[in-house]
């Protein structure tokens, strides 16, 4: 398994480099109520393999840049993605959503989602070719931790949506904003 960026405590690896036991760990994080009432979503109800084809069929397909995050002792700990591709496949993308996932409670609020975030912005601000030039998010509202994560990876707020039941807030960071800062 390669590593395509490290930050801090975490390093990224291509989610097609998963082994199987991480792809179950991976499914299990998506069958968690609890995780997928974080992501506003609902818990998949669909088998693993089946989970595991899409994933990797939206990868080789371009839809979607997905990463493992691994901790400094390499276990497997969650996922973070570029999703939401502009422009679409087959061009290039310069813009995408990310997305995140600590899967393992035991490590939430020491950090690991931060440096993440941080090495998937260095990937793809300063690895990726051509380099992304903005990368936006969705946060819930009352997630004080995640957008205090975003908040120190650089992320401006950008405005809130109400949906039906709850307030999103949308942030974005570009890559001059990036490079301005870790330089």
């Amino acid at each position: 398994m390669s590593v395509v960026a490290r930050w801090g405590r975490v390093s990224l690896k291509v989610l097609v480099d998963l082994s199987p036991r991480e792809w179950r760990r991976f499914y299990a994080y998506f069958k968690d109520r609890e995780i997928a009432d974080w992501n506003g979503v609902k818990p998949i109800r669909i088998p693993e393999w089946l989970f595991q084809r899409i994933m990797l069929d939206e990868e080789r397909a371009g839809e979607r840049f997905g990463f493992g995050i691994y901790n400094e002792v390499g276990r497997f700990i969650g996922s973070v993605e570029l999703y939401e591709l502009r422009p679409p496949a087959p061009s290039r993308p310069r813009e995408g959503t990310l997305g995140i996932m600590i899967g393992e409670r035991d490590l939430w609020g020491q950090g690991y989602g931060r440096d993440a975030v941080r090495a998937l912005l260095h990937w793809a601000f300063e690895v990726h070719t051509p380099p992304f030039v903005s990368v936006r998010l969705r946060t819930f509202a009352h997630n004080k931790r995640a957008q205090r994560a975003f908040l120190a990876a650089g992320f401006r707020e950008e405005g809130r949506e109400t949906q039906r039941d709850r307030i999103d807030v949308l942030m974005r960071i570009q890559r001059d904003d990036w490079l301005a800062g870790t330089s």
